[in-house]
C-alpha cells in the first residue's frame, strides 16, 4: 500500500504530510505495524507543528510499546518539533479595502443574529490542509484498548461556555437554579452538566501577531505574554501551546503544563513578515480540536496582534466558523493604540471574540497591556460549562440560537456568551 502513498506525496503540494497520518490509519486496519509505524514517523518528521501531531505521537507510543512486548524488546520514538517561518518586511495598515471586505463577508451570518432558515457553512476549499484531514473518516481521538485511532461518536448534546457579571464584576457562585436557557427558543430536554471551568482541565492556545506591523511594540508584547502564561494555568491538568503568526504560523512550543518552558517558547519568537491573522485561527482552533483528550475540556484561544491581516488564504467567516465548530473561544487583546474599537482591524477583533462566546480587549497602550492581561485571566477562569440535551433536535445542519438569562438575589445579570450554533448533519454520524 505504500506506493500510492509515495505517489500522492510526489505531487509536493502544501499539507501533503498528513497524506501519512491517513497511511497509518489504513495500515493498522490491514495489520500492517511495521508500516503503520514507518507513516507515523514519516507524518511527524515532515510536519511536526501539525494539529494532529500529538495524536500521532500518543499512537506512536502505543504502537512501540505494543511491538516491544510482543517481541520482547525495547524501542523508543520520540520527534524533537521544529517550526519555521519566512520573515520580510511587509507595511499594513488598520483601514483597508481588504479588511473592509472581510467585515462585510461576516454581515447577515446567522451568528450576528437570529436566523431561522440558515444552512451549515460550506465545506472548506481542498486545498487547505486542515480541511483535507477533516474530510477523511479518521477522527482523532484518546487511544484505549485495541483501537489506535477511534471513530468519532455523535452524540445530539450541546456544551457551551458562558460568563456572567454585575457592573463589570464576575459572579463566580451562580447555581443552576439560577439561569434559564432557551435553545432554538425552547428549554432543553435535560441540564446534562453544570460546573465553573475552574473545575474542568484547560487547553489553551496563545497566538502572538510577529509581522513587522508589530516590530515597535515586540519586546513589550512578548515580556506581558511571558507574564500572563506565568499566572494563568493551573497545575498539570493545563495545558499549553506557543505560537507566533506572520505570513505562516510557528509553534515555538508545544503543549505543555510548564509555565517556564512556555516562557522560553515566547522568547523563541522573532518579528517580521506579513500578516495571516485568519489562516493562524484555524490552525490553532484545528490543533487545540485535535489534541487527544479523555473527557471534557476548556479550549480557549488568546490572541495578541493588531488585527491587520493582509495575507490568509481563509477568510475572516472562515476562522469564526472554524472557532465556532472546534468549540474554541477566543480572547484578542489589541496591541494597537486605540483604547475601543474604532478601525476595521479593531473591529475585526470584536467579531473574532464576540462571536464565539470571548472578549476583545484594547489596552490603548503598552503599559495597560499587563493589566489587561490578568484581567483577561480573569475572565478565563470565570466561565461557567452547561451541557443539555436540546428540544426538538433535528441533525439538519440549521442555525440553532443559544440564549441565557440569569439572576441572583433578585439582580438580573449580564450574560456572555456566543450566540448559537450548527446542528450536526444527520450523514455525520457513523
Amino acid at each position: 500500500m505504500g506506493a500510492p502513498i509515495e505517489r500522492a506525496h510526489a505531487l509536493g503540494d502544501r499539507g501533503m504530510a498528513n497524506v501519512h497520518y491517513i497511511g497509518a490509519a489504513a495500515a493498522m486496519s490491514l495489520q500492517d505495524y511495521d508500516t503503520m509505524q514507518r507513516q507515523l514517523n514519516m507524518f511527524l518528521a515532515e510536519d511536526p507543528g501539525n494539529p494532529l501531531a500529538p495524536v500521532a505521537r500518543k499512537n506512536l507510543d502505543v504502537l512501540v510499546k505494543r511491538k516491544a512486548q510482543m517481541a520482547q524488546s525495547a524501542n523508543a520514538a520520540s520527534v524533537q518539533q521544529v517550526s519555521a517561518a519566512p520573515n520580510g518586511p511587509v507595511q499594513t495598515f488598520p483601514n483597508t479595502e481588504r479588511l473592509k471586505s472581510e467585515l462585510k463577508g461576516v454581515q447577515g451570518e446567522p451568528w450576528m443574529g437570529a436566523c431561522a432558515t440558515c444552512s451549515a457553512p460550506s465545506e472548506p476549499s481542498p486545498s487547505d490542509p486542515a480541511a483535507t484531514s477533516e474530510r477523511a473518516s479518521i477522527s482523532p481521538g484518546p487511544v484505549s484498548g485495541g483501537n489506535l485511532f477511534t471513530i468519532h461518536q455523535v452524540v445530539d448534546e450541546t456544551a457551551l461556555f458562558f460568563s456572567v457579571s454585575n457592573h463589570g464584576q464576575m459572579i463566580n457562585d451562580l447555581a443552576v437554579s439560577d439561569i434559564q436557557i432557551l435553545d432554538d427558543n425552547k428549554p432543553p430536554n435535560r441540564i446534562l452538566q453544570f460546573l465553573p471551568q475552574s473545575k474542568l482541565p484547560l487547553r489553551l492556545a496563545l497566538l502572538i501577531d510577529t509581522s513587522g506591523s508589530v516590530e515597535g511594540r515586540f519586546s513589550f508584547e512578548k515580556h506581558a505574554a511571558e507574564k500572563f502564561l506565568e499566572k494563568v494555568l493551573n497545575g498539570d491538568s493545563d495545558l499549553a501551546f506557543v505560537a507566533g503568526f506572520s505570513t505562516e504560523v510557528s509553534v515555538t512550543q508545544d503543549f505543555t503544563a510548564d509555565p517556564a518552558a512556555l516562557g522560553r517558547g515566547v522568547e523563541k519568537l522573532t518579528n517580521g513578515g506579513g500578516t495571516s491573522l485568519f489562516d493562524a485561527v484555524s490552525f490553532a482552533c484545528w490543533k487545540l480540536a485535535a489534541y487527544p483528550e479523555d473527557g471534557r475540556v476548556a479550549k480557549v484561544l488568546v490572541i495578541l496582534t493588531d488585527g491587520e491581516d493582509n495575507s490568509s488564504h481563509r477568510s475572516l467567516r472562515q476562522s469564526v466558523e472554524e472557532a465556532e465548530a472546534k468549540d474554541v473561544t477566543v480572547y484578542t487583546v489589541s496591541t494597537s493604540e486605540s483604547i475601543r474599537a474604532e478601525t476595521d482591524a479593531d473591529r475585526v477583533l470584536q467579531v473574532l471574540a464576540e462571536r464565539s462566546g470571548g472578549e476583545a480587549l484594547f489596552p490603548g497602550d503598552l503599559f495597560a497591556l499587563h493589566a489587561h492581561l490578568s484581567k483577561l485571566r480573569d475572565l478565563i477562569r470565570s466561565r461557567y460549562l452547561i451541557a443539555y440535551k436540546p428540544a426538538d433536535f433535528a441533525p439538519n445542519g440549521k442555525y440553532r440560537t443559544v440564549n441565557i438569562a440569569a439572576e441572583k438575589d433578585g439582580k438580573h445579570l449580564q450574560v456572555h456568551l456566543r450566540k448559537g450554533y450548527y446542528a450536526r448533519h444527520a450523514q455525520a454520524q457513523n
